[in-house]
């Protein structure tokens, strides 16, 4: 079965070129984007995340459990990496160069919105630490084979880059890439939990000093020198061997189906996660965006539940902190969108042992313009930042004495049809070998209890740490 599959899309991909050549030779000596896909009936990603996330130098899984949509993409047609505070501006630049030399099919295929850039963004791009080697402070890249599955369908994607001209070979290429994706096993290998042998960054004498940073932050708030800083910590824990992907993506799914699970992987490294944050979707001209600030834990019982979700909703530290992030999405909105509309104001996301207030915006763009643009304006927003943005960030990098990296940075896709979807990495950890480094924020307002902020921090960190030694 999967051999005639093979043949028969081999046949249509050939097909296709042939009917493309002219076009194709319109464009050169320029280099050619062409993307190719094709409906596949059946093929087992989740089976195979673990085998497929690491047989790959660069990979890509990223899915949404509740609305049945998962991208998994591998190898590397073309990618765009920047660093430095230019990284949107230069991206942005050179995604433009690329619209006029796409060629594709997809306009055959029932899907509309299809992933082409797959990748993340470093939360700053000021430092790099070893710890975050493998990644750049923006990459975005095509993968050469993508399986994109939908709740209708489940589509597999090939994308090449041609330069100066069509590649004689680019069909047996083509059959390699299956060949190799497609046929790949599962491992044989019964899959086991892995145990914690080792944690630093949770002894009492870490939990004094990050108290103590929350205190100075407080005095910085209250001589007005910022509104709101949100400070995160880290634990590191040495497992008894290297993850099984397998095994924790199934964990995530159980527990967190209404968040973006994700794994970015590159070299010897995974960064992985289950946010429940999505910074901004763009669906043609129109963009949707997550507010979510202010937090208490679920409670035992339904009742003591829905006790807990009443006081948040009357809190005014937490309402306060949810106001400063949804002031600035508008303001920042206002010189890109029209009919800006907030369709849940004050709402509570409930997760597995965490609820938040969660407000949700919607506005239509003005004009076709860039999505990594507005995202430069966006981002970082008040929720993973603070407030006034330049002088939260100040604060955030003198006294975290380590770099983010991608934790509360960018996940995500998009396109060149102005379709895309970005998530705020949080409930996330980086993984090297059998080390991870799992994070932690809180929002510091005016108010805010240190003890209580702590306290917090554990209930965010126990989506990575709850997966081992259940």
């Amino acid at each position: 079965m999967m051999e005639d599959f093979i043949s028969s899309a081999v046949a249509s991909f050939s097909k296709f070129l042939s009917e493309n050549n002219s076009k194709i030779k319109e464009r050169s000596p320029s280099n050619v984007l062409v993307s190719y896909a094709i409906v596949i009936n059946d093929f087992p990603v989740f089976e195979r995340i673990n085998h497929l996330t690491k047989n790959y130098e660069r990979s890509f899984y990223f899915e949404k459990p509740e609305e049945n949509f998962l991208i998994f993409g591998a190898d590397e047609a073309l990618t765009i990496s920047e660093n430095g505070e230019r990284r949107f501006t230069a991206i942005d630049k050179k995604i433009k160069n690329l619209k006029d030399s796409f060629i594709n099919n997809w306009g055959t295929l029932p899907e509309k919105e299809i992933p082409l850039f797959l990748g993340g963004m470093k939360f700053m791009t000021d430092h790099n630490d070893n710890e975050w080697q493998d990644y750049n402070d923006s990459t975005w890249f095509i993968p050469e084979i993508m399986i994109l599955s939908t709740q209708e369908n489940k589509y597999l994607i090939s994308n090449f880059y041609i330069q100066n001209t069509l590649d004689k070979e680019i069909v047996k290429k083509f059959k390699a890439k299956l060949d190799k994706f497609l046929k790949q096993g599962s491992p044989k290998e019964k899959s086991t939990d892995q145990k914690i042998l080792s944690s630093s960054g949770d002894s009492p004498k870490d939990k004094k000093k990050w108290k103590q940073l929350v205190e100075e932050a407080l005095e910085r708030i209250s001589e007005n020198h910022i509104e709101k800083v949100v400070l995160s910590r880290k634990v590191e824990l040495l497992l008894s061997s290297e993850l099984d992907f397998n095994n924790i993506v199934g964990k995530l799914r159980s527990h967190h189906p209404n968040c973006s699970i994700f794994i970015y992987h590159h070299g010897k490294s995974s960064f992985f996660g289950a946010t429940p944050e999505m910074l901004a979707k763009f669906t043609g001209s129109r963009v949707e965006i997550d507010v979510l600030a202010g937090s208490a834990p679920r409670g035992t019982t339904i009742v003591e539940d829905k006790l807990i979700e009443k006081e948040l909703l009357s809190d005014d530290k937490n309402l306060h902190e949810h106001d400063v992030v949804t002031d600035y999405i508008k303001r920042t909105l206002a010189d890109f969108t029209e009919n800006l509309v907030i369709e849940k104001h004050y709402s509570i996301k409930k997760l597995a042992n965490i609820q938040h207030i969660w407000s949700k915006i919607s506005a239509m763009l003005l004009s076709p313009g860039s999505i990594m643009l507005l995202l430069k304006e966006l981002y970082p927003t008040p929720a993973i930042c603070g407030f006034p943005k330049e002088a939260a960030l100040h604060f955030i990098k003198k006294s975290e004495t380590y770099r983010r990296g991608l934790y509360s940075g960018i996940i995500g896709w998009f396109n060149l049809e102005e379709n895309g979807e970005f998530v705020v990495a949080l409930r996330s950890a980086l993984t090297v070998n059998n080390k991870i480094i799992s994070f932690a924020g809180n929002g510091i307002v005016n108010n805010s209890n240190p003890e209580k902020e702590y306290k917090e921090t554990e209930l965010k960190l126990k989506t990575i740490l709850s997966l081992f030694n259940d």
